[in-house]
C-alpha cells in the first residue's frame, strides 16, 4: 500500500482506450492523481497544467510515437521528470531505443500487477526527493531576495541604499552614455535637521526622515528612477532619460510635495515646516564618468541651493561632461 501523502500525479498516455482505461483504475486505486489521455499531442497539451511526478507512455501510437512524445517533453520542459515506456516489444533494442529517447525504465504490456506495483514504489521515492528539494529550493530562493534586499535597502527608510546607488548610477552613465542621451541626478538635503533633532528629538527626527523617503518614493515610480538615501539626511535620485528641463519640473514637485506634507519645523529659518535644499545635475554623460566625479558636480549645486537660502534648487544643465 501507498504511505498516506505519497500519492503521485501521474501523466498516462496510452491511445488503447480499453488498456488506458484499466491501467489508470488501478493507478488510482493505489491512490493516485491520474491524468489519462489518448495520444502524444494531447499529453504535451496538458503537460504543464498538470504538472506530473511521473509519465507512463506507451510506444506504439499513431500521431506521435511515445520516443517523439518523450523527446518533445524533454526538449519543453527542462525540469527531469521520470517517464517509464509502456511497450508489448520485449526487444532489448527497443529497451536501448526507449532510454535514448529520454525514457528512464520500460515495462512490459500487459503489465504486471506486482512489476507495477514495485516500479511506483521506486518512483513515489523520487517523487518525494524531488518535492522536498523543490521546497528546500523554493526556500532557499526566498531567503536569497530577502538578503539581496537587505543588502540593497537603508534600514531606516526602506529605500536603497548608498552602496546600491553607487551602482545604478555606474549602469545608468553606461547606458546613457552608449545611447547619447540625458539622464538627471537629484542631491537633495534637509534644510536645518540639526536643531529639528535637538528640539524634537532623534525619535521624531527618524519619522521625518521616514516621512519624506515615503514621498519621494511616491513620486518617483517610472522604470529608470531611483531614489536612495545618500548619507544621514541627505537623499539621492538617478532619473533616467531627464533632460534640463524635465529635471526642473522634477524639483519643483518634490518641493511641492513637501509643502503640501507640512511636517512641522518651528526652528527652520525658512520655514514654519520641514524643507529641503536640492543639487540638480542634467548631462549626456561619455559613459565612463567616475559616479565621484558626478556626486562632486551636484553636490556643487546643493552647496549653492544652501548658499542661496535653502528652501530652493540649483540647476546645473550640461550638454556633455568634459574630460577628466
Amino acid at each position: 500500500m501507498i504511505e498516506k501523502g505519497s500519492s503521485m500525479r501521474i501523466l498516462l498516455v496510452d491511445d488503447v482506450q480499453l488498456d488506458r482505461m484499466q491501467l489508470a483504475i488501478r493507478l488510482k486505486q493505489l491512490g493516485h492523481i491520474v491524468e489519462a489521455v489518448g495520444s502524444g499531442k494531447q499529453a504535451l497539451n496538458v503537460y504543464c497544467d498538470f504538472d506530473p511526478e511521473l509519465v507512463l507512455l506507451d510506444i506504439s501510437m499513431p500521431d506521435m510515437d511515445g520516443f517523439e512524445v518523450a523527446s518533445e517533453v524533454r526538449r519543453q520542459f527542462p525540469e527531469w521528470v521520470p517517464i517509464i515506456f509502456l511497450s508489448g516489444h520485449e526487444e532489448p533494442e527497443m529497451i536501448a531505443k526507449a532510454i535514448d529517447a529520454g525514457g528512464d525504465d520500460y515495462l512490459i504490456k500487459p503489465v504486471n500487477k506486482v512489476v507495477l506495483n514495485s516500479k511506483l514504489i521506486a518512483m513515489q521515492r523520487i517523487a518525494h526527493m524531488r518535492r522536498e528539494l523543490k521546497q528546500s529550493t523554493a526556500k532557499l530562493e526566498e531567503l536569497n531576495i530577502l538578503l539581496q534586499q537587505q543588502a540593497n535597502e537603508d534600514g531606516l527608510t526602506k529605500l536603497y541604499n548608498r552602496r546600491y546607488m553607487d551602482t545604478k548610477l555606474e549602469e545608468s552613465i553606461a547606458w546613457h552614455g552608449r545611447r547619447k542621451v540625458c539622464m538627471s541626478v537629484i542631491l537633495l538635503d534637509v534644510d536645518f535637521f540639526k536643531p529639528y533633532n535637538d528640539n524634537y528629538g532623534h525619535i521624531q527626527g527618524d519619522r521625518c526622515l521616514q516621512s519624506l523617503a515615503t514621498i519621494l518614493k511616491r513620486l518617483f515610480v517610472r522604470a529608470g528612477e531611483y531614489v536612495g538615501r545618500y548619507g544621514g539626511e541627505e537623499f539621492i535620485l538617478i532619473l533616467s532619460d531627464t533632460d534640463g528641463e524635465n529635471a526642473h519640473v522634477q524639483a519643483s514637485r518634490i518641493k511641492e510635495a513637501l509643502h503640501e506634507m507640512n511636517y512641522a519645523h518651528a526652528h527652520s529659518r525658512v520655514s514654519d515646516r520641514v524643507t529641503v535644499s536640492q543639487g540638480v545635475l542634467s548631462f549626456v554623460p561619455r559613459g565612463d564618468e567616475p559616479i565621484a566625479s558626478i556626486y562632486e558636480q551636484v553636490d556643487q549645486s546643493l552647496y549653492q541651493a544652501k548658499q542661496s537660502g535653502r528652501n530652493t534648487f540649483i540647476h546645473h544643465s550640461i550638454v556633455k561632461l568634459a574630460r577628466e
